[in-house]
């Protein structure tokens, strides 16, 4: 039990970035050279691309993402917690389930809510599925977890076991968008496993809004959002982008979601779309532009 405490107390703090950035960029490097004879069609500049977009964000993240949200987590755990001392076998699951009951509803409202799609967009903008587009993303995206997590602070799971269950899941969520890894049988049906989750990066309208989870299936069960395989997944958004430079790429959800609010002559109409989901619109046209069941009329 030592040996795991001080794995976890490693995890969670002096190996945390290390972890993520080898496990990602190890991931990519392989993938890459499996490609060079498995995967001719390898888009290198896509691949370039998400890469310098993960760069870009993880850089503005370090304030917004980590120490905000961390200082909140350690202030309730110091001054709320209702378990003073909490067993690892307890810690370590309970995080696990929070952690994962919290980046479900993030990323889900993440593709519900207007603004929020806009942040999340840059995730689903490559048209390609690899190790690459894991940590493709906007500064601005996936805030809502660290809000989120204080659950597990005011239960009392300290801060670095659950920093440390958030590393190992995220290492999860690098490797779920492996191109490589065919169908999994049963397995597809318990995990988010990779064609599991390039289900969720498909723009045909019967995956769209899926599998939003990071680890399992469990909470897209509880809560009805899970599609299996029928046809293959097709990555990427409904109006594609081709933008493969990253200083520019990193705007694309803002700019569609500027096109959409500018079909709109009310004020009123025009901010709607910042908290309306993406497919709705002020006149009832789901145009080309529309991130989800395009040239349908939304419900």
């Amino acid at each position: 039990m030592e040996s795991i405490r001080e794995a976890i107390e490693f995890i969670g703090g002096p190996g945390t970035l290390w972890i993520l950035a080898g496990v990602y960029f190890g991931s990519v490097i392989l993938e890459r050279l499996w490609a060079i004879r498995g995967n001719p069609d390898y888009d290198n500049a896509d691949a370039l691309c998400s890469i310098g977009l993960n760069l870009i964000s993880s850089v503005l993240n370090l304030i917004i993402a980590l120490v905000i949200p961390l200082a909140l987590y350690v202030l309730v755990f110091d001054n709320l917690r209702l378990v003073d001392e909490m067993a690892l076998w307890l810690a370590v699951p309970l995080a696990f389930l929070i952690h994962e009951l919290a980046y479900y509803w993030d990323h889900r409202l993440g593709h519900r809510i207007g603004i929020l799609w806009a942040f999340h967009a840059i995730h689903h903008s490559s048209n390609e599925f690899n190790h690459s587009t894991a940590a493709r993303g906007f500064f601005l995206d996936g805030q809502l977890k660290g809000i989120f997590a204080l659950p597990a602070a005011f239960i009392g799971v300290d801060p670095v076991v659950y920093i440390a269950v958030s590393v190992l899941t995220n290492s999860f969520g690098i490797w779920n968008h492996a191109s490589y890894v065919p169908r999994l049988g049963w397995v597809d049906r318990v995990l988010m496993t990779p064609k599991m989750h390039k289900v969720h990066h498909a723009n045909q309208p019967q995956y769209i809004d899926r599998n939003y989870s990071q680890v399992t299936l469990l909470f897209d069960r509880i809560f009805g959002s899970v599609a299996h395989i029928d046809e293959e997944p097709d990555p990427g958004l409904v109006k594609r982008v081709y933008d493969n430079n990253p200083l520019t790429a990193q705007f694309a959800g803002l700019l569609q979601l500027r096109d959409r609010m500018e079909m709109a002559d009310r004020w009123q109409d025009k901010l709607a779309y910042l908290w309306r989901p993406p497919e709705w619109s002020h006149d009832g046209i789901c145009r080309s532009d529309c991130p989800k069941y395009a040239g349908m009329k939304p419900a």
